[in-house]
C-alpha cells in the first residue's frame, strides 16, 4: 500500500470516526431512551422519526400528508445520508486506488455477502444511508453479493439495536430477528445475485472524472499526495451526488406516498384479527418501510402497547429496517433493474411473516 492509499485509508477512517462519536453514537442513545419509554417528548413520535417537526395529522389532505412526510423523512436522514455520501465516497476512492480492496469488493457469493456485511456493520447506519453509502462504494466496482451484504449488515446486525430489543422484547422476537438476518445475508443475498445478469452490476456511474483517480499518480512530496488524495475524495463526492441525489427523493417521495396510506394509528384497527392475518399485514407494512436507524424498536413498542402477540412484533422488527421501497429506487441500476430488487422485496416480505411465526412458536418457552 503506497502513501496514497494510506492516507484515503486514514480519510476513510477518520469520517467513520467522526459520524459515529460525532452524531450516531449521540443519537442513538437518545433514541435508546425513547424506546425504553423515558422520552421526555413521547407526543412528538412520529410515523417515520422518533421526534417529527411536521406533524401529520387526520385533517391534512393527501398532498400536504405526504409532503410533511417527504420533510420528515429528509430531516430524519439528513445526517446520515450526508455522511454516506462523504464516508461512500472516500470508500470509493479508495477502491479504485488500492487494487486489493477492489478485488475484496468482487467476491461473489457467500464471501461476498459476509464481506459486505463486515463493511456495513461498523456504518450503524439505516437501510436508506447504508444503501447510499453502498451504491457509493460499489458504483464502479464490487459484486451484488457486496454491495446487498453493505446494506443488511449495518441494519440487521446492528449491535446497540439487538442488545436494546433483548430489554425491551422477549427473547423470542430477538432470537427470530437474529436467525432471518442470518439467512438473509448469507443464503438470500447470493441467491438474488445470480439473477443479475452479468456485465451490468458496475459502473453504475459513468464518468471521466473518475477516471482520473485509477491514472497512476508518481508519489512525489507528501503534501503533494496529501492534495491528490483530497482531491480524488472531493471528485467521487461531487459524481456521487450528481447520481444519487435524484434516486434519493425519488425514494423519499415513494415511501411516504406509501407511509400516509398505512400510519401508525392503522395497527389499531387489526389487532382483533387472526394471528396469522395480523403477521401478514404487519409484514407487508413493515416491508414497503424505510425507516431510520433503531425506529423499527419504536414501532414494535408501539404493537407491544396496543397487545400485539410476539409474532407481529418480530415480523416489524426484521422488515421495517431491511429492504425497503427506499433501497428498490437506490439498488435497481446496480441490480440490473427492478425484477432483482422486486423479488428482494417479496423476500423480505414472506421472511417477515416466517419471523412472525417463529416468534409465536418460541414464546411458549420463555
Amino acid at each position: 500500500m503506497n502513501k496514497e492509499n494510506v492516507i484515503k485509508l486514514v480519510m476513510l477512517l477518520a469520517f467513520l470516526a467522526l459520524f459515529l462519536q460525532g452524531s450516531r453514537f449521540k443519537a442513538e442513545a437518545k433514541k435508546v431512551v425513547c424506546v425504553e419509554g423515558k422520552c421526555q417528548k413521547p407526543h412528538d413520535h412520529g410515523e417515520l422519526n422518533f421526534h417529527e417537526r411536521f406533524h401529520v395529522t387526520q385533517a391534512d389532505i393527501y398532498p400536504t400528508a405526504v409532503l410533511k412526510s417527504c420533510a420528515n423523512f429528509w430531516e430524519a436522514n439528513a445526517t446520515g445520508m450526508t455522511f454516506a455520501v462523504i464516508i461512500g465516497a472516500a470508500a470509493l476512492s479508495l477502491a479504485l486506488s488500492y487494487k486489493k480492496f477492489d478485488v475484496l469488493l468482487q467476491l461473489k457469493g457467500v464471501k461476498g455477502a459476509t464481506i459486505g456485511s463486515i463493511i456495513g456493520m461498523p456504518l450503524n447506519m439505516c437501510a436508506n444511508c447504508s444503501a447510499v453509502t453502498s451504491m457509493s462504494l460499489t458504483s464502479q466496482t464490487g459484486s451484488s453479493e457486496t454491495s446487498l451484504g453493505i446494506i443488511m449488515g449495518g441494519v440487521l446486525l446492528n449491535f446497540i439495536g439487538i442488545v436494546t430489543m433483548f430489554g425491551i422484547f422477549s427473547p423470542a422476537v430477538v432470537i427470530s430477528r437474529i436467525v432471518f438476518s442470518i439467512l438473509m445475508i448469507t443464503v438470500v443475498v447470493p441467491f438474488v445475485s445470480k439473477m443479475v445478469a452479468p456485465g451490468v452490476e458496475s459502473p453504475v456511474m459513468k464518468t471521466a472524472l473518475l477516471d482520473q483517480i485509477t491514472c497512476h499518480f508518481p508519489e512525489k512530496s507528501f503534501p503533494a499526495t496529501i492534495l491528490k488524495s483530497f482531491e480524488d475524495w472531493m471528485i467521487s463526492v461531487g459524481s456521487i451526488a450528481i447520481k444519487l441525489i435524484p434516486l434519493m427523493l425519488l425514494g423519499t417521495l415513494i415511501t411516504s406516498l406509501f407511509r400516509v396510506i398505512f400510519p401508525n394509528s392503522y395497527f389499531e384497527h387489526i389487532e382483533s384479527y387472526s394471528p396469522i392475518l395480523v403477521i401478514v399485514i404487519i409484514s407487508f407494512i413493515a416491508t414497503l418501510l424505510s425507516v431510520p436507524v433503531l425506529f423499527e424498536i419504536l414501532l414494535g413498542t408501539v404493537l407491544l402497547h396496543l397487545g400485539f402477540s410476539n409474532g407481529p412484533i418480530a415480523s416489524m422488527v426484521f422488515a421495517a429496517p431491511a429492504f425497503g421501497l427506499f433501497t428498490v429506487v437506490l439498488t435497481r441500476k446496480k441490480l440490473g433493474g427492478l425484477k432483482v430488487p422486486v423479488i428482494l422485496l417479496v423476500i423480505t416480505f414472506l421472511f417477515a411473516v416466517g419471523a412472525g411465526l417463529l416468534a409465536d412458536f418460541l414464546t411458549k418457552f420463555f
